[in-house]
């Protein structure tokens, strides 16, 4: 098997959720060794959707790694973590703020013991600022972002996003972009840094377009005054007969002249951005004409003329998907209890040194004896540990 481009670092993945969880597993996915630290499952206090490493949440983050189940709470269960993290490149973790440095697990009490560790800690809001001990979730920072008010009907409210936009655009992608940054600039300085990530500021770094269009003209985007926001008929959503939807992107002038052309409204070709009772005129055009196909004969009719299109998918039909199957973004591994498991495959494909699904995810501390010893404590010190409780 090829070796992946980042097996020769170490990670240690301290955080709970998605954000860290998922931006570990990739960069296992390449090679790097990634150990998960768990809390023992007798903490009663754990709620099941953390600790249950059958479910689909725990599968979902988990494979390519190594999982430990420490008590960091105990003085003996730091002293393990002290000797980890002494052989570790990267911690990521995603506590609020405060909260590692009264662990006594934060940067500035680690970075003694390793000059050469990069720390990430990913929060909503960052590490400082007035909201940076305020309690959210994926959905507040969508909100607080302006993103979600640019999202849903034009006439209606703001609509719920069907993905964790902020966890994986302001959290995900950034995280594991800023931690290979981090791990690049070493090489040269030979010095680990701290990396302050707030899934607030990627979501604004998101609005490339309607940011910078209002931070340079003053004007506020509201929902279908834009092409991107529901401005033209030919960039928009449609019911067809059989009750399915598909989708339209032509955003270019050239799509939309020959999308005219095809449902014999070329009167329309110097319309693609109009407003008022020419615009209700074309969409209500385009509702009714939609409506007299099914999706797949519109679909076929669409791609034959190279006009931009595509089903909304349910998540069956994604993933039965030829496109989706052909990239391998459906991939197989063999899990010890249930058997042959899918999972979402690797996004990034590189020609000579690909990422690959190596092991299942682990069992809930599976591998705490194992790197124990690795680390040289003798099997009395690792008995003690399970008898106070420090391990599971």
């Amino acid at each position: 098997m090829i070796e992946g481009p980042l097996k020769r670092f170490k990670i240690i993945d301290l955080s709970r959720y998605g954000t860290g969880r998922y931006s570990t597993m990739l960069l296992g996915d390449f090679g790097a060794e990634v150990i998960t630290i768990e809390m023992p499952r007798l903490d009663a206090s754990l709620p099941s959707f953390l600790t249950d490493d059958t479910s689909p949440r725990y599968l979902a983050f988990n494979r390519n790694k190594k999982s430990m189940a420490i008590d960091l709470r105990k003085e003996q269960g730091r002293e393990i973590f002290y000797r980890l993290i002494r052989t570790a490149d990267v911690l990521v973790e995603g506590y609020r703020p405060g909260v590692t440095k009264k662990m006594g697990i934060d940067y500035d009490t680690l970075k003694p013991m390793n000059p050469r560790l990069i720390y990430c800690s990913i929060t909503g809001f960052g590490q400082d600022g007035p909201y940076s001990n305020r309690s959210g979730h994926d959905l507040n920072y969508v909100g607080m972002s302006g993103i979600l008010n640019l999202t849903g009907p034009e006439e209606g409210s703001p609509s719920l996003i069907g993905a964790q936009i902020a966890d994986l655009i302001g959290g995900f992608c950034q995280a594991t972009i800023a931690v290979l940054m981090a791990l690049l600039e070493r090489e040269k300085s030979k010095e680990g840094q701290y990396i302050d990530l707030a899934m607030l500021d990627g979501l604004i770094h998101a609005l490339w377009l309607q940011g910078t269009e209002y931070l340079v003209t003053g004007r506020i985007p509201q929902k279908g005054e834009t092409i991107l926001t529901g401005l033209s008929a030919g960039y928009n959503i449609y019911e067809t007969l059989d009750n399915n939807y598909l989708t339209l992107g032509c955003y270019e002038p050239w799509f939309w002249e020959k999308l005219c052309k095809i449902i014999g409204r070329e009167d329309f070709l110097e319309n693609q951005e109009t407003k008022g009772e020419k615009r209700k005129e074309i969409f209500a055009f385009f509702r009714k004409i939609f409506g007299t196909k099914t999706r797949d004969e519109w679909l076929e009719i669409l791609n034959a003329a190279d006009i931009p299109c595509g089903p909304v998918n349910d998540i069956s039909e994604t993933f039965s998907n030829p496109q989706v199957i052909h990239r391998k973004m459906v991939a197989e591994v063999n899990h010890p209890l249930l058997g042959e498991i899918k999972q979402i495959g690797i996004p990034i494909k590189l020609s000579r040194t690909p990422g690959s699904i190596k092991t299942p995810p682990p069992r809930y501390g599976e591998h705490t004896a194992e790197i124990l010893k690795e680390l040289g404590f003798a099997e009395e010190a690792i008995q003690e540990f399970r008898n106070n409780k420090v391990i599971e």
